[in-house]
C-alpha cells in the first residue's frame, strides 16, 4: 500500500457506489462502507471511521433518494442528506478532501438552458431541499476542501432505475405513457464513476461541478430510445406504443419534479480535460451490459 492514495467510499452498496467500487484505479487503496457498515447519522461512528482509516479522500455517494417518500419522511431525508454531511465535514482533517454527490433536483424550471454550477438553486421537493442543505453544510465547513458533484437521471445495468424499469415494462405491457414536459440529461453511472476517480486524482479541483451525458431530452424521448436500441440488440422482441403525456395528465406523484433541470458539464470538462458524449452512446453500452445478463 506504500504510496497509494487512501480513499474512503460511503454508500458502497448503492447503484453508483457499487460502480465506484468496481472501477477503483490501481493507484488507490479503497475502503468501501455501506449503510450496514456505518450509520452516517451517528456522528461518533462517522468520526471513528474517518480517524481509523485516515483517508486522503472521502467519496460520499450515500443518500436518501426516494423522492416521493421523502415528502412524508422529511426528517429522515434531512438526517441522511444534510445532517450526516455536516457530521462528515466536522470529522475530517485539513488534509482530507470530500467528493460529495448531489443532484439536479436542487433546481426547478426557471431556466431553459443547462444550469451552470453557479446558477441559483431553487428546489421544489423535500428531496431537493435536503440535498441542497447537504451542499450548504459542506461549503460552510472551513476545514474541508470539497467537491460537490451534481448529476442527473442516473442509470446503469444494475438495480432499479429508469432504464431497467423501462425494459421490464416494455417487455410486459401493451402500451406505455411517459411524461413529455420534464427536461433533463441522462447520466450513465459508469461514466460518472470514472469522473469521480478523475476528481480524486485532480488534487487542485474544489467547489461545485456538474456531470451528465450530452443532450437535453424528456423522459418520453428517453423511453423511445430505450425501446429502439432494445429492439436492435434483441433485448426486446416486440414494439409497443409509447404515448407522450404532460405531467398534468400523469398520475400525480407525492413530490414535484423539476420541469427543466439539465446540467452544464463544461466546467468539469475543462478541469479534467475530458468531454461528454451524446447520451445515446452510454445508453447503448448499458443495454449491451443488460443483454449479457439475460
Amino acid at each position: 500500500m506504500m504510496g497509494m492514495k487512501r480513499v474512503l467510499l460511503l454508500g458502497a452498496s448503492g447503484q453508483l457506489g457499487n460502480l465506484v467500487k468496481n472501477t477503483v484505479p490501481v493507484s488507490m487503496h479503497l475502503k468501501a462502507l455501506s449503510r450496514a457498515d456505518l450509520d452516517l447519522t451517528d456522528r461518533l461512528a462517522v468520526s471513528q471511521a474517518v480517524q481509523e482509516y485516515a483517508p486522503a479522500v472521502i467519496i460520499n455517494t450515500a443518500a436518501y433518494t426516494q423522492v416521493d417518500k421523502a415528502e412524508a419522511e422529511e426528517k429522515q431525508a434531512f438526517e441522511i442528506n444534510a445532517t450526516a454531511v455536516e457530521h462528515l465535514a466536522a470529522t475530517v482533517s485539513l488534509d482530507t478532501r470530500i467528493i460529495h454527490l448531489s443532484t439536479d433536483f436542487v433546481f426547478s424550471e426557471h431556466q431553459k438552458q443547462p444550469y451552470k454550477p453557479d446558477a441559483a438553486p431553487l428546489p421544489v421537493s423535500v428531496y431537493g431541499r435536503s440535498k441542497l442543505a447537504g451542499e450548504s453544510a459542506l461549503l460552510a465547513a472551513d476545514n474541508v476542501h470539497s467537491i460537490i458533484l451534481r448529476t442527473s437521471w442516473l442509470y446503469s445495468a444494475m438495480g432499479r432505475n429508469f432504464v431497467t424499469t423501462m425494459i421490464g415494462l416494455l417487455n410486459t405491457r401493451e402500451e406505455l405513457v411517459v411524461v413529455n414536459d420534464q427536461f433533463g440529461s441522462p447520466t450513465s453511472a459508469v461514466g460518472l464513476a470514472n469522473v469521480i476517480w478523475r476528481f480524486v486524482m485532480e488534487d487542485t479541483a474544489n467547489g461545485v461541478y456538474h456531470w451528465s451525458d450530452q443532450g437535453v431530452i424528456t423522459w418520453y424521448d428517453f423511453a423511445r430510445e430505450i425501446q429502439s436500441q432494445g429492439l436492435e440488440l434483441g433485448i426486446l422482441d416486440r414494439e409497443i406504443p409509447i404515448k407522450p403525456v404532460p405531467t398534468s395528465g400523469y398520475p400525480t406523484p407525492a413530490a414535484r419534479r423539476p420541469f427543466y433541470s439539465a446540467l452544464d458539464s463544461s466546467a468539469t470538462e475543462a478541469v479534467l480535460g475530458i468531454r461528454t458524449t451524446p447520451w445515446q452512446e452510454p445508453l447503448r453500452k448499458v443495454l449491451e451490459k443488460l443483454k449479457e445478463t439475460q
